[in-house]
């Protein structure tokens, strides 16, 4: 369960930013006193030592039962002090609303729950500001490590925790500049892998919407396109619309108004899945049949573009490897230091090939 507080989104069973005063917890001292054992026998028994220790099974199965019915938790904190590890991990992302990001956030979850790692989570709204907030909420909270998906500008903050030895793993997103480690989607093999397919199609007049940023996954998806046009003699249809990340559904319409009306686009790539949405409102606000009059491919995709009266194309990211890696990146650096020779990973793509791209047969009479 996720709770929200000031813009940030906490696992219940981390510990929470809030005002209000905390609940008593139970302490291991509370624990051994209340069964009239050593805090070094209740410790051993809960952190599975109870053989090694050789205290009998009866002895642990009352331990663990009077944790149970006292709601005992250990304080992660100071866990962390004694061990070197707070087994709490950071996790930013820009829009946990964002289904693309929800399922990173989801997938993490689960890996880090599996090797007994709880994870804090926080959206930073593409803010800088807020990112560097998010980051010392979460220094603060002791997490061992942080798994982030930059903002733009934020190379500095970045570089900063490497700089300090904090396990840090970018991921979606990368500056190439920094030798810090990331798990990210070929973004130039993406846009590459669709064009060729629509050119492949019979399409000529192919055009582009992006978000103006500089953030490298949206400049390789841009420049995979565009390579791929002029070494396919397509240069001179070379056409990028980008538009702005807030509220892009204005633009969008004008763009593609713009690119089909005036610029005579016969297919568009729309790079992320929020842009995609708002170009699939566009053509129906402008009357424009998929693929008859203007073919369409996607990113991330969603089983409810598959019930579009037009299934849509779009190229798959494998978010389960590409999350994967990053986890185990970060529990790598966690273990044997920051400094640790830097991991730089990119998954390929997958296009899913559907109606919204395919062109229709002609059926003129000879």
């Amino acid at each position: 369960m996720l709770i929200r507080y000031s813009k940030i989104f906490l696992m219940q069973e981390a510990i929470l930013v809030m005002d209000e005063k905390p609940r008593n917890r139970v302490s291991l001292k509370d624990l051994a006193n209340h069964l009239g054992v050593s805090k070094t026998l209740v410790s051993a028994v809960l952190n599975g030592k109870a053989k090694q220790y050789r205290i009998s099974e009866e002895t642990a199965l009352m331990v663990k039962q009077a944790a149970n019915e006292l709601h005992y938790s250990p304080n992660m904190i100071a866990k962390g002090l004694r061990t070197g590890n707070s087994q709490l991990i950071g996790l930013i992302v820009t829009d946990i609303s964002n289904p693309f990001y929800s399922t990173i956030s989801r997938i993490i979850e689960n890996k880090t729950d599996e090797i007994n790692y709880k994870v804090i989570f926080g959206s930073s709204d593409e803010s800088l500001v807020k990112t560097r907030q998010l980051i010392d909420v979460m220094l603060d909270k002791g997490v061992a490590g942080l798994i982030i998906v930059p903002c733009e500008g934020s190379q500095g903050l970045v570089a900063d925790l490497h700089s300090r030895n904090i396990p840090v793993v970018l991921i979606d997103r990368y500056f190439p500049e920094l030798e810090v480690s990331y798990s990210c989607l070929n973004n130039y093999n993406a846009t590459r892998q669709a064009t060729i397919h629509l050119i492949e199609q019979g399409y000529r007049n192919i055009s582009l919407i992006a978000y103006k940023s500089s953030l490298s996954n949206i400049k390789d998806r841009i420049l995979g396109y565009r390579e791929t046009m002029v070494a396919h003699a397509l240069g001179k249809h070379v056409n990028v619309k980008s538009v702005n990340i807030d509220n892009p559904l204005p633009e969008v319409e004008k763009a593609l108004d713009y690119l089909i009306h005036r610029k005579g686009a016969e297919a568009v790539i729309f790079i992320t899945n929020a842009l995609l949405v708002a170009g699939l409102r566009s053509l129906n606000k402008l009357n424009k049949r998929i693929p008859d009059d203007v073919a369409v491919v996607g990113f991330y995709g969603s089983e409810l573009f598959d019930l579009y009266y037009s299934p849509i194309t779009y190229v798959k990211q494998p978010i389960e490897i590409i999350t994967e890696e990053a986890v185990n990146t970060l529990i790598d650096k966690i273990k044997y230091g920051e400094n640790r020779k830097f991991s730089k990973t990119f998954i390929e793509p997958e296009l899913v090939i559907q109606q919204s791209s395919v062109k229709p047969a002609s059926t003129g009479c000879n």
